[in-house]
């Protein structure tokens, strides 16, 4: 499934026919390595200079997609005209324009229940950490001993069937957390409602991630574009590529910024 680089540039260049470029990024573990807090995962020099260059090319448009609130991503990718994803698809800025999931469900208040829920699992662990999100709040286990994590994960199975029969609200998994969102609210479902606006219709998309959640993006997208999952593959992906770290994946964006 992993490609070399100059296999998926020829891919895009047989398969884009003239069309604008899309590129829809990932930010930790794709754009920048995983790190053991996320405050550590900072972009590097390179990796801003590599987004300027493909902003400045016309017939390319660039848009970072992640799970991390607006706010953080602002702060991490200080470029003007660059769009942004955060929260999974939740909230976001899109053309110079605030962008919001249209059918958002739950209340403040369903978000601190199911949060009082949570905190009364976890007496028995040490190491996770709670990040209060503007949509919900994301749960850290990363820190957790890796012989307690699969207990960590055991314990909560009551608390996440709760949620999900609330109705309102869901837990979604990724690399070492576990994040309640509202129902409805995914990287797939919002990219499919911003891809059908006019500026970016008849786009050619090329998606790039590496976490489970990417995975609602996949299906979506294979047909019409190029997906490429980075890192470890796994048994279950739905992307048609891949690459096998963020280091390969700057190396690509690179190439891209002169093809």
């Amino acid at each position: 499934m992993t490609q070399s680089i100059n296999a998926l540039l020829e891919i895009v260049q047989t398969r884009r026919r003239g069309r604008q470029l899309l590129l829809l990024l990932d930010y930790d573990g794709t754009l920048v390595p995983i790190a053991p807090h996320p405050a550590e995962a900072r972009p590097t020099p390179e990796l801003l200079d590599i987004l300027t260059r493909l902003m400045s090319r016309p017939d390319y448009a660039v848009m970072v997609v992640s799970g991390r609130p607006l706010a953080d991503l602002v702060e991490l990718l200080p470029l003007p005209g660059l769009d942004l994803l955060g929260c999974h698809g939740g909230e976001g800025r899109v053309g110079g324009r605030p962008w919001t999931w249209p059918r958002l469900s739950g209340s403040p208040w369903e978000v601190n229940l199911w949060r009082g829920r949570l905190l009364a699992r976890l007496h028995d662990f040490t190491g996770w950490r709670l990040e209060d999100k503007p949509l919900g709040f994301a749960l850290h286990y990363r820190q957790v001993a890796p012989e307690r994590q699969g207990q960590l994960l055991e314990a909560l199975t009551p608390w996440r069937e709760e949620v999900r029969r609330s109705g309102n609200y869901r837990v979604l998994s990724g690399k070492k957390l576990l994040e309640v969102l509202p129902a409805g609210v995914s990287k797939g479902a919002a990219l499919w409602e911003i891809l059908s606006a006019p500026s970016f219709s008849g786009s050619f998309p090329v998606y790039l991630g590496d976490d489970d959640t990417d995975e609602t993006v996949f299906p979506l997208l294979r047909a019409l574009g190029l997906t490429v999952k980075v890192g470890d593959p796994g048994p279950a992906t739905a992307a048609a590529y891949g690459l096998e770290s963020p280091a390969r994946v700057r190396q690509f964006l690179a190439r891209l910024t002169d093809l």
